[in-house]
C-alpha cells in the first residue's frame, strides 16, 4: 500500500489553517478531509462549504494524488454577480 502527502486547507481571511496529512494512495477527498480532522479543529459543517483542488471545484468521491492541496471554500456571503448587478443599477440611475 502506498502512501501519499496531501494538504487540507480552509482559508479565513486572515487565519488559514492548513494541515499536511499522509494517506493511503486509495483516499477519496471527503476521506482525507476526514483524516485531517479539519472539520472539528475549524468548527465547520461540509455541507455548507464547496471543495476544490488548487482553485479547481472537486466531488467529494474524487481521488486525491500525491501532492494535492485539498481547498474548503467559505461560503460566499454576497454573489459576486449580484454585486455587479447592484453596482450597474447604481450607476444607471446617475
Amino acid at each position: 500500500m502506498n502512501m501519499i502527502n496531501i494538504q487540507v486547507v480552509y482559508a479565513l481571511p486572515n487565519q488559514p489553517t492548513i494541515i499536511d496529512c499522509v494517506v493511503d494512495e486509495q483516499t477519496n477527498i471527503l476521506q482525507a478531509i476526514t483524516k485531517s480532522n479539519i472539520l472539528s479543529i475549524c468548527q465547520i459543517k461540509l455541507d455548507e462549504h464547496l471543495v476544490g483542488i488548487y482553485g479547481k471545484r472537486c466531488e467529494l468521491n474524487e481521488p486525491v494524488k500525491d501532492g494535492d492541496r485539498i481547498e474548503i471554500y467559505r461560503a460566499l456571503i454576497n454573489d459576486p454577480k449580484e454585486i455587479r448587478r447592484k453596482k450597474a443599477a447604481l450607476k444607471s440611475h446617475k
